[in-house]
């Protein structure tokens, strides 16, 4: 089978590479993103790192509490 079946290529002999997903544009802008979502793209960063805090204490009591159900019910 050699390449006379294949279909040729068109257009570039050099096709342009796509930058490396998680570089750091892409985090940047997956951040930027996340934040406009979350209505906080212009807030100033002590809001945003409370906001961050409070979050992630949230999380953690919550798993703790699960976990407290779980094995002392």
């Amino acid at each position: 089978m050699g390449s006379s079946g294949q279909r040729r290529r068109k257009g570039n002999k050099h096709p342009q590479h796509l930058p490396k997903v998680g570089s750091q544009s892409d985090q940047h802008a997956e951040r930027r993103a996340v934040l406009d979502e979350m209505g906080m793209r212009n807030a100033p960063p002590w809001i945003r790192t409370t906001t961050g805090i409070i979050v992630v204490a949230l999380f953690a009591f919550a798993i703790l509490g699960l976990l407290l159900l779980v094995f002392f019910r």
